[in-house]
């Protein structure tokens, strides 16, 4: 979930080992970005079961921004309980206009296009500050589809409009780290008025020299229809 500048932050997950052999779990860890894994405590102050929930506190951050924080358990016979996991934190500054989200959906059939077969989870992160009358837009937004092997993250923000419970903003970003793709988010803040009681969430990016669309998770919707997926984990907060 988004957290807010110069604020301690705690992380907390379950390691099950259930289906990897039964072993109870005997060690977590987690890393930021790109740095070394460091050490997660058990919640109930030791590891002794298949099951564990798993904490880590970390530092607070001093500027906005997105983060990946994964996380890693290992069992009792030195063996990884399941595959790493990993989600966007992102950090904003509640000093002002915001839009910012983080967790992931359920990424349907036919929003990658260039394999429309592939479905499942998709993770996001963003923060983007809304500034009147000022057209740099500082931001970031990232989007993981990880059975695509897509990774999407911006590089300059265009505009952003905020309108009640609904945020959209636009720009220009990479895909793996190269190319030129437009990409345009559109989210619902549930908790605000007019929001519905649901956060939801909407990304559309697409190749900026051909206008060919690459990932849509509500494909074939207008530009201005509002988002239909609904975040699974996590959060959207809008602040004007």
């Amino acid at each position: 979930c988004p957290s807010p500048v110069n604020t301690p932050i705690t992380i907390s997950a379950i390691a099950d080992n259930a289906l990897r052999g039964g072993s109870t779990i005997a060690r977590a860890e987690y890393k930021l970005d790109e740095g070394v894994f460091a050490a997660m405590n058990s919640a109930d102050g030791v590891y002794n079961s298949v099951r564990e929930g798993i904490t880590a506190a970390i530092p607070a951050f001093a500027e906005p921004g997105v983060h990946s924080v994964c996380v890693q358990a290992w069992d009792s016979l030195e063996n990884v309980a399941g595959p790493e996991e990993c989600l966007f934190l992102p950090i904003y500054d509640p000093s002002g206009g915001f839009v910012t989200g983080g967790g992931w959906i359920i990424s349907p059939a036919g929003a990658y296009v260039l394999n429309p077969e592939l479905m499942g989870r998709a993770t996001f992160g963003f923060v983007t500050k809304y500034l009147k009358g000022d057209k740099t837009l500082p931001g970031i937004t990232e989007v993981q589809f990880k059975v695509a092997n897509l990774n999407f993250q911006s590089e300059s923000c265009e505009w952003l409009v905020i309108a009640g419970a609904r945020a959209q903003h636009k720009g220009v970003g990479a895909i793996n780290g190269t190319g030129a793709y437009g990409f345009l988010l559109t989210a619902i803040d549930g908790q605000l008025a007019g929001g519905g009681g649901s956060d939801k969430f909407r990304i559309k990016i697409w190749d900026k020299e051909t206008g060919t669309v690459i990932y849509d998770n509500q494909l074939g919707a207008d530009d201005a229809a509002d988002p239909s997926a609904f975040v699974e984990g996590g959060s959207i907060i809008i602040q004007k």
